[in-house]
């Protein structure tokens, strides 16, 4: 383990300095980075905005996705049946003494509350600590694949590559965001962001908790993204351009 992680330290100090020369060249802000595995809950609550749990969670991929996740994320999402809940403000004794069927009438509120939980690799700056916290893991990986029978789970070794602070657009436009999307930004921006240390630079959200959006969200960030790889939405923006 000791020689994997002076291994792991060496390609650092190389990476470091190659980038240090592309600086002097005139790139901007290269990090060195690696993928950290991380595992992450959250609740997703909805009045307007139901959705199933296969539906939620590609929702959820696609988002972690667009802001720098690796696309082998896992999203597991139970409890996604609506159930109904009394008025704000209820007369409890009067609900007491209901039916089942008064309790949940007409005027009751269906709601939604569903449990989502992410394992995902994400990239974090490649820093001696966070190297040697990956290296101290490999032994649980190896264990993992030994009993799982599943090789890839021991292959999760530090790939040290470069990386900018860069703003990521999230909008119908570069990953077909819907209004329904809004409730469930509005929800990952405060948890799994933060998490992450995805910065919010900006954010258009018209969110209503009683009430369907007509509006699709749209949320600028900032994260650490691969040098050189496009952006959501660049690709299909570069395909328009050379079509005209």
């Amino acid at each position: 383990m000791r020689r994997r992680f002076c291994r792991s330290i060496s390609a650092l100090a190389g990476v470091l300095g190659a980038l240090a020369f592309n600086c002097a060249a005139g790139a901007q802000d290269e990090v060195a980075a690696v993928f950290k595995a991380h595992e992450l809950r959250f609740v997703y609550r909805s009045l307007v905005n139901p959705l199933d749990c296969g539906k939620l969670g590609n929702h959820v991929a696609g988002i972690l996705r667009a802001v720098g996740a690796r696309d082998d994320i896992k999203v597991q999402v139970t409890n996604c049946d609506l159930f109904l809940s009394p008025d704000e403000d209820p007369d409890w004794d009067s609900w007491d003494r209901a039916s089942p069927l008064d309790r949940f009438g007409p005027g009751r509120e269906r709601m939604q509350m569903s449990n989502v939980r992410v394992e995902l690799m994400f990239p974090v700056e490649a820093t001696a600590a966070v190297l040697a916290e990956i290296d101290k893991d490999k032994s649980r990986r190896e264990l993992i694949s030994r009993v799982t029978g599943n090789p890839l789970a021991a292959l999760n070794d530090p790939i040290i590559f470069p990386t900018q602070r860069k703003e990521v657009t999230l909008s119908r436009s570069t990953i077909r965001l819907m209004p329904g999307d809004c409730e469930l930004l509005e929800q990952m921006l405060p948890t799994v962001f933060r998490k992450l240390n995805v910065k919010v630079v900006s954010r258009q959200l018209s969110c209503d908790p009683h009430q369907r959006s007509n509006f699709a969200p749209k949320v600028v960030v900032e994260t650490l993204w691969p040098v050189g790889l496009p952006g959501p939405g660049e690709q299909k923006k570069e395909k328009e351009e050379e079509k005209k």
